[in-house]
């Protein structure tokens, strides 16, 4: 946990991935997104599975969650002549790497193009001219007049993974209880994925209809078993003796959080639920538009936020502990018993259990899991101890 800790001074915020197929003119290694007065995207239909990582998901950041993405495009040629057109498909983002050569990504992206009867034989470039797009895949297609193209797209991607911040508007300057609570109240190890639909504009009139399938109770499953990393026995091991010999660093006693909330744009409560209609079939959300008039800057973002709010007893009078010598040295703002109970009522907040505490309403109304609206399990226990504390 101390390696993600340590990226604050890079990583603020989660970086944005791009997809969705557009139109780019220019054959070298640098092309422009342009667009389209010939060709219509008609239709766009994009599934979202999120799956564990290849290999374990744990602090060293090498490895990450992915989501396979599986696109359907029914493009129509609005035109009485044929069109033939440069197409282009962003998969990654602004200040992700890119792959060597295009070889190695088809191999990290396992991107494909096709219809019905071929597919494409793709060419990369790192990014475009603008160096807004990353990480591009592009291909020819023509049409014949009035023509209907169905498209289908296939990748998988990882996601960004590292310190985000519980912050509603992300921005965490002027903050006075910061002074009091200090940073740990807002920061969270974050993942995100992110589909740009944006891109979608740059095509001739307006989509008609655009559907969003998201699938995920499975991954949701397996992050409450996780939590925020696949902490092996080794590094619990080296975790438990550091705690030994710095008890009163909170920051060394994070290992893997169990709590996490959605963090969605749209909304959670913007997706229609559908069962699945056999036993074996998996339900889904979805997301439905028509007509679709994407801007240039929409997407859909995916994420889930792990609070590095202390989980247990133990933990908690370290966290106290850690502010209590923060704010001596700070030689501000005395750690009283009202503080102590401010604190406690941040973790109750955020389990789901109202405090009616008025000195902390401003935190809590610019979080991004407030009010907490499926509350995580707590420990009850843990809930007791922290109910105990005499309010002022």
């Amino acid at each position: 946990m101390r390696n993600i800790l340590m990226m604050w001074a890079v990583f603020a915020a989660a970086l944005s991935l791009w997809g969705n197929v557009g139109v780019f003119r220019g054959g070298g290694q640098t092309p422009v997104l342009e667009k389209s007065a010939e060709v219509q995207m008609v239709e766009e239909e994009v599934v979202m599975r999120p799956r564990r990582g290849d290999f374990p998901v744990d602090d060293s950041l090498r490895n990450l969650d992915r989501m396979d993405f599986s696109c359907r495009f029914l493009l129509r040629n609005l035109a009485d002549k044929p069109v033939k057109l440069s197409v282009g498909f962003p998969v990654s983002a602004e200040g992700v790497s890119s792959p060597v050569s295009g070889k190695a990504a088809l191999k990290r992206f396992r991107f494909v193009a096709r219809t019905k009867d071929r597919t494409f034989p793709v060419r990369f470039v790192p990014h475009d001219k603008k160096r807004k797009f990353s990480n591009i895949f592009l291909w020819e297609m023509s049409f014949a007049p009035k023509e209907e193209v169905t498209l289908f797209v296939t990748y998988t991607m990882e996601g960004y993974r590292g310190l985000a911040v519980t912050l509603k508007g992300q921005k965490f300057e002027n903050r006075p209880y910061l002074d009091r609570y200090g940073e740990i109240c807002i920061l969270a190890v974050g993942q995100f994925q992110t589909y740009v639909t944006g891109t979608g504009s740059c095509w001739a009139g307006k989509i008609e209809k655009a559907v969003f399938r998201y699938y995920p109770f499975a991954f949701e499953e397996y992050l409450k078993k996780r939590g925020s990393s696949e902490e092996s026995a080794g590094a619990r091991k080296r975790r438990m003796e550091d705690i030994k010999k710095h008890p009163d660093d909170y920051s060394r006693r994070l290992g893997s959080q169990k709590r996490f909330f959605r963090v969605w744009t749209p909304a959670p409560d913007e997706w229609k639920l559908v069962p699945g209609k056999k036993r074996n079939e998996e339900s889904y959300l979805e997301l439905v538009r028509t007509p679709f008039t994407p801007a240039p800057g929409d997407k859909i973002s995916i994420g889930y936020v792990f609070p590095l709010l202390p989980e247990n007893i133990e933990d908690f009078e370290a966290w106290c502990r850690a502010r209590k010598k923060s704010l001596g040295i700070m030689n501000k703002i005395p750690f009283t018993p009202a503080l102590r109970r401010e604190l406690a009522d941040i973790i109750l907040e955020s389990c789901g259990i109202e405090t009616g505490n008025p000195a902390i309403r401003e935190y809590l109304k610019e979080q991004v899991w407030y009010p907490v609206k499926n509350p995580p399990p707590m420990d009850e226990a843990y809930k007791e101890y922290l109910q105990k504390f005499p309010r002022p």
